[in-house]
């Protein structure tokens, strides 16, 4: 029996492609691509470097820089005022929250800004507790290093390197595709359940 829900953050709580797109725009300023343009393509597990190379033939050293900036300026308190609180999610967590221990786990860089970010949403409460990996951690490795966990617990996310983590830790591992991947390439993984949101997931589910 499940007794424990994990969460990814953003693009399954939150979506942040506004964010996203919007500092690829700014660091990349030949880029003419539009908002659908540029998650078109991402969502085809496109990464950065393959972007940058592919479509506008920067070099090694450009890319470098790139990468550099992008992580000092991902995360600054004015840029994360542009992600949005999918509709459904305050609900799911606040009925979920009654029957299982959920837990937030993220690859965000600032644990002070990831917790006000939650803070503004007013979805912190409903988390037991909140991990960061601070880009110095796996998501698997945090969780074994703060949790026991079981089988029948479950991890939802919205990437593959989501999936593989639940997998890692012997989780049951559910699949969004309102996040960076699509439904085609998130399926590669496996998944248990693949859904195109978590307010599907809740909806479905027989939690």
């Amino acid at each position: 029996m499940c007794k424990n829900i994990f969460f990814d953050l953003d693009g399954t709580l939150i979506d942040p492609r506004m964010r996203l797109h919007s500092l690829f725009q700014e660091l990349a300023p030949e880029s003419k691509f539009s908002f659908d343009e540029y998650w078109k393509i991402k969502r085809q597990r496109i990464n950065q470097k393959k972007l940058l190379t592919e479509w506008f033939n920067y070099p090694d050293e450009k890319i470098r820089k790139f990468k550099r900036i992008w992580m000092e300026k991902v995360e600054e308190p004015h840029r994360l005022k542009q992600d949005i609180l999918f509709g459904y999610t305050k609900n799911v967590l606040a009925n979920l929250s009654k029957k299982y221990d959920l837990y937030l786990v993220t690859a965000r860089q600032f644990e002070d800004r990831a917790n006000s970010q939650l803070d503004d949403y007013k979805i912190k409460s409903f988390f037991k507790k909140i991990l960061v990996t601070k880009q110095k951690k796996t998501k698997a490795e945090m969780i074994k290093n703060n949790f026991s966990y079981y089988s029948d617990d479950i991890f939802i996310g919205d990437t593959g390197e989501d999936v593989l983590a639940g997998k890692e830790l012997g989780l049951k591992t559910v699949a969004v595709y309102s996040g960076c991947l699509s439904k085609e390439i998130l399926k590669e993984y496996n998944p248990d359940l693949i859904v195109k949101d978590v307010g599907e997931f809740y909806e479905n589910s027989s939690l």
